[in-house]
């Protein structure tokens, strides 16, 4: 009895100095750097800094002009390094695909292969950048993909619960929307998908008032469209009766729908949900320009871009340019000119003319 005594005392004197040693975090040693300054020790706590200076003609791995890292689990976060100032990092690609084995720096001379997130991609298919002297030359753009789409629409009385949010959805994206109690689809489901399709995602459902009765039975979702009355008017659209049980929604030219393009009769004899058509254009009037040749007022949609023929002048066709976005029309400053002579065109005018607006 006495011998299991000591050793349980044994037992309780040492295990907690066990259990501290196995959660005792791991010491830095002091890095080896070349072509810097540093003032080392022998190691170095959890947590703790080291600051370091590069010599002439090198510079950090990281921005700026001196640099800190961190120990961290016996590893140094970022890994001190000194690179020459001819080098590169790695240049900030917006939407560009994170790569677990991307390089911390890249010499002189040396190219990058950028990889585009799901639903970007290259514009204009360059995806390479050159380190020239320490700066990045010719650096590509991610941008949407034509075949992506933007963010699903909100549809009343439902939810999304197969994705996250995002504001871009690659090609053939699935989005299943759920709605919510006592509401069925058209097709008195719970539950419909729309996918992502060329840009563009396929007709939204439309979630539609259905309580259960009080003995247990469902009510049919819906009653044929005359029920309701007189059907909804939309400013700016236009309501047609497309089946029996309902009405479909078009809105005028220059104008964009909001909402389900679908309405239905509730078995409550009341509509469902009644969408809107919001303007959608720009408009520019000829008048108000006095090189413009007078042609009234222009309108486009969001978008659009469209050339206004200036007054002849020197013998060249004269053109301002104007770019509708957001509702707000942008005329151009400058002019573009195209020679009456055959044969000759002018396209990448225009693609100045995108720096100069």
């Amino acid at each position: 009895m006495m011998r299991l005594s000591y050793c349980s005392l044994a037992l309780l004197v040492w295990l907690p100095v066990i259990l501290n040693a196995q959660g005792t975090p791991e010491l830095c040693s002091a890095p080896t750097l070349h072509n810097a300054y540093l003032v080392p020790k022998d190691s170095y706590q959890q947590h703790e800094k080291i600051k370091y200076a590069c010599e002439n003609g090198y510079k950090h791995a990281v921005e700026g002009w001196w640099a800190e890292s961190v120990c961290r689990n016996g590893q140094w976060s970022p890994q001190p390094l000194c690179i020459k100032n001819a080098a590169c990092t790695p240049p900030i690609i917006t939407n560009e695909k994170f790569k677990e084995d991307s390089k911390s720096w890249y010499k002189n001379g040396s190219k990058k292969w950028v990889t585009c997130n799901a639903g970007y991609s290259t514009k204009n298919f360059h995806a390479t950048a050159l380190c020239d002297n320490g700066n990045w030359t010719n650096v590509p753009v991610c941008e949407k993909s034509k075949d992506a789409c933007t963010e699903p629409p909100q549809i009343a009385y439902a939810v999304i619960i197969n994705q996250e949010h995002q504001e871009v959805f690659p090609g053939d994206s699935e989005v299943t929307y759920q709605c919510k109690d006592d509401y069925v689809t058209e097709e008195g489901a719970k539950n419909k998908s729309i996918f992502c399709i060329s840009g563009n995602w396929t007709e939204s459902p439309t979630c539609i008032y259905s309580p259960e009765s009080k003995d247990g039975n469902t009510k049919p979702a819906f009653v044929p469209v005359e029920n309701c009355g007189e059907f909804p008017i939309v400013e700016n659209g236009l309501v047609e009766k497309s089946e029996p049980l309902a009405l479909r929604v078009r809105c005028q030219l220059y104008y964009k729908l909001y909402g389900p393009e679908k309405v239905v009769c509730y078995n409550s004899n009341k509509w469902s949900a009644i969408p809107t058509c919001k303007a959608n254009f720009c408009s520019v009037n000829t008048d108000d320009y006095s090189d413009l040749i007078p042609a009234g007022v222009k309108f486009m949609t969001n978008g659009d871009i469209i050339q206004l023929e200036c007054k002849n002048l020197f013998y060249f066709t004269n053109y301002r340019v104007v770019w509708c976005k957001n509702g707000k029309a942008t005329v151009s400053r400058y002019f573009v000119f195209s020679f009456t002579a055959p044969n000759i065109q002018f396209n990448k005018y225009r693609e100045l003319l995108f720096l100069l607006l």
